[in-house]
């Protein structure tokens, strides 16, 4: 009989406490969620602002512009995306064709624009199977969210039938003011976005289109390039760190840049050094 008194006793003892810890912990729960939560609308709070700014630039950058409207229409990036990740960005050349032309993108206006943008993310990335998105996908390595995408030319020369669409085909006249209305444009998308990696996938003839004229004005572009020091027998200009915050207009980014070839030319070297170039990117996206 005295033990199971002394029983009942120690039960009436630990019932009190067990129930506190149960509401602590049922507390600690609730405070979590409210603290996801929280962070979830500061983030979506934080991304509107940069969809504003990005409308807002392309607004005044695009839609006034004296490019052809024989041009195709721009590609204008759209964080309208809730699987989107800012942290990182793949910079492809130009495009190859984009939904119509220069002048289809003056009718139908910057925010019909870029849903565009939304839409081919949203319907296409999965899909996408050229070299140049499997190698994107395989160095994000994750199918729960997509990067930010652009290109250093934001649209080709256009449709017209025997003619290369090519900015590197463009005339010396055009070529120029191509290049005039181009400077600035990848630097403002930059600042708003805040990347914390670049991957360039653009290769030397487009070092010499975009960086010689617009990021490095003068002296050697190549003197963007810094080796990597892991990527042993494998030089800078196959692959190299750019030192983008050191110029004009980049000198507010914090995150890293690395440039190296577009994937086609990758993809023929990978014994050479292209599967070292890829290891290390896999690696360097992974760990911000």
């Amino acid at each position: 009989m005295a033990m199971v008194n002394s029983n009942i006793i120690l039960v009436k003892n630990i019932y009190p406490l067990f129930r506190k810890i149960i509401f602590d912990i049922y507390s600690l729960i609730f405070y979590g969620f409210c603290i996801i939560n929280i962070i979830k609308s500061k983030i979506r709070v934080c991304m509107l602002n940069k969809q504003k700014e990005l409308e807002a630039f392309y607004n005044k950058k695009f839609l006034d512009s004296s490019m052809s409207d024989e041009c195709s229409s721009p590609h204008l990036i759209s964080l309208n995306n809730s699987r989107v990740n800012t942290d990182i960005m793949i910079i492809g050349q130009e495009t190859n064709s984009w939904y119509g032309s220069y002048l289809d993108f003056k009718n139908r206006g910057v925010e019909n624009q870029m849903k565009i943008y939304d839409t081919f993310m949203d319907e296409n990335y999965e899909k996408m199977n050229t070299l140049f998105w499997r190698y994107a996908k395989m160095l994000i390595n994750n199918d729960t969210f997509v990067p930010v995408w652009t290109n250093i030319f934001k649209f080709d020369l256009g449709d017209d039938k025997g003619r290369d669409k090519n900015i590197s085909k463009a005339s010396k006249e055009e070529y120029a003011k191509i290049i005039q209305f181009h400077e600035g444009i990848l630097a403002k998308e930059i600042e708003i976005i805040q990347p914390k990696i670049i991957i360039f996938f653009t290769g030397h003839v487009y070092d010499k289109l975009f960086f010689d004229p617009i990021v490095k004005r003068d002296g050697d572009y190549k003197e963007l390039y810094r080796r990597i020091d892991e990527l042993n027998g494998v030089d800078e200009w196959k692959c190299a760190l750019l030192d983008l915050k050191k110029f004009d207009g980049f000198s507010n980014f914090r995150g890293k840049a690395f440039r190296t070839y577009h994937p086609i030319y990758l993809n023929r070297n990978l014994d050479k050094f292209g599967n070292k170039i890829v290891a290390l990117l896999k690696d360097e996206i992974a760990s911000i």
